[in-house]
């Protein structure tokens, strides 16, 4: 699974899953009230929710250091 800032950088809408537990609140209370996009079902239910890339970036950039120091963590747990 990519990580935040690899998604960032190809500059395309996230899915939901794509963001990591730690993340998900903070996304979700930026994001309340504004738009996205689903997949869904062939019976027309949600399967995941799809956040455009624009807001994506402006709450990455909002919190990038955080972002990016709990990346540099992870990558150096996993050596």
């Amino acid at each position: 699974m990519k990580n935040l800032k690899e998604i960032y950088e190809e500059k395309r809408d996230i899915r939901e899953s794509e963001i990591p537990e730690i993340w998900k609140e903070s996304f979700n209370k930026f994001m309340f009230g504004s738009t996205c996009y689903a997949e869904t079902n062939e019976d027309g239910s949600i399967k995941e929710f799809i956040y455009y890339a624009c807001d994506f970036r402006i709450w990455y950039n909002q919190n990038r250091e955080a972002i990016e120091r709990d990346i540099r963590i992870d990558e150096t747990l996993k050596k």
